[in-house]
């Protein structure tokens, strides 16, 4: 009887994984293999959550969603600084919209902004896009989707540990 308890039991726990479960499809192989995280916001009453790839390292984060040719909503990049930073992101090489959400020390969106690709020859020729506040994060999700879902500036923004992607 244990025995049958605890495969019970295992099988519950496997239903119940719901969000953390998934992770991020197939995007691009320069961000495939990065580790993922689920990102949670609250904003108007409503949660929303977006498994998202996280950009940790600079070189991770310099690449971004670089050459990326979908992204589809629920799906994101988490980009994660040791300390609060000022200063923007450029769209250089990125081929889709995308919204950005800077994410202060508290833990709040306090700039919500839409990005459009860059097809300059060079980085510095494109367009910054820039917050107005320090912040330690920042979220990228498809062009639209925060409209789409009612999330504005002032959201509650956390995230799961970031997790090894399982082969």
């Amino acid at each position: 009887m244990p025995a049958v308890l605890l495969a019970l039991l295992g099988l519950l726990g496997a239903c119940d994984a719901g969000p953390e479960a998934r992770t991020v499809p197939a995007l691009h192989p320069a961000v495939d293999d990065l580790d993922e995280a689920l990102v949670t916001i609250a904003s108007g009453g409503a949660e929303h959550q977006v498994v998202a790839k996280v950009a940790a390292t600079g070189e991770e984060r310099a690449r971004g969603l670089m050459e990326v040719p979908t992204l589809p909503d629920g799906v994101g990049m988490l980009f994660l600084f040791e300390q609060e930073r000022n200063g923007g992101f450029w769209m250089w090489n990125t081929l889709i919209e995308l919204d950005i959400a800077f994410i202060g020390a508290d833990g709040f969106a306090h700039t919500l902004a839409t990005m459009v690709p860059c097809e300059a020859e060079r980085s510095s020729d494109c367009p910054t896009t820039s917050p107005r506040e320090p912040y330690r994060a920042a979220l990228e999700v498809p062009g639209g989707w925060f409209e789409r879902a009612g999330i504005e500036p002032g959201a509650r923004v956390t995230w799961s540990e970031p997790r090894p992607v399982v082969p």
